[in-house]
């Protein structure tokens, strides 16, 4: 089992990782910016980030409830303990410092913004624009997420909940109510509504039964 000091070392990593590749990111994407119509095709790769970071979260969020151990090799005690640890204990995220609390999803959006840097913006400006803004609101939702249960947030975070840029509240108390098997989207809640109507997260449990029952997961 890695120590926590061990696991904030690859924390640390990954936030100075993911910092770096984004920056040489957006320095590829900045003298494509002087091509017609490039304006409008980083609009749209935002707005499709917007959405598709918040689809992973739930996705992300929905494995690792349903699936897998706390004794699973490298991820149980880093990744899972902490997903099962906070529907016993919700506010206790709202204690851990920047790194505790963001390095994870630093972590995981390297795979994303891998694409983006072997991708040439001058032939791919959509898709490396999509790599990298979708894996910044990947490595922030956690932060959100965090916001969602303080109870006295940044005013700034208040406005982003108010405006449903980010998770709110409201939303996300959805998750915490009954059996925590539902609205896993976590970055601004916005795919939940998709999920849930379309209940492709149930109907996926149907053919492969979650290692984790349902119960198991209320806090006590």
């Amino acid at each position: 089992m890695a120590s926590p000091a061990s696991h904030l070392k690859y924390q640390w990593i990954g936030l100075i990782s993911s910092t770096a590749a984004s920056i040489w990111i957006l320095v590829k994407i900045i003298p494509e910016l002087t091509q017609p119509g490039a304006v409008w095709v980083i609009a749209a790769s935002v707005i499709c980030a917007f959405y598709c970071s918040d689809l992973l979260s739930g996705i992300v969020h929905w494995i690792f409830d349903r699936y897998g151990t706390e004794d699973f090799p490298v991820l149980g005690p880093s990744i899972i303990k902490s997903f099962r640890d906070h529907h016993k204990d919700p506010q206790g995220i709202c204690g851990h410092n920047f790194i505790v609390t963001n390095g994870d999803t630093c972590i995981a959006s390297l795979p994303l913004l891998a694409c983006g840097l072997i991708l040439n913006p001058a032939d791919q400006l959509f898709w490396v624009s999509l790599f990298l803004f979708t894996s910044i609101g990947g490595f922030l939702t956690n932060q959100f997420h965090s916001w969602a249960h303080e109870d006295s947030p940044p005013k700034i975070a208040i406005l982003l909940q108010k405006t449903g840029l980010i998770l709110s509240p409201e939303h996300h108390a959805k998750h915490h109510s009954g059996e925590y098997d539902s609205n896993y989207c976590i970055t601004n809640g916005r795919m939940n509504a998709l999920l849930e109507s379309t209940r492709i997260l149930q109907r996926i449990e149907e053919v492969v039964p979650p290692t984790v029952k349902k119960n198991s997961l209320s806090s006590k």
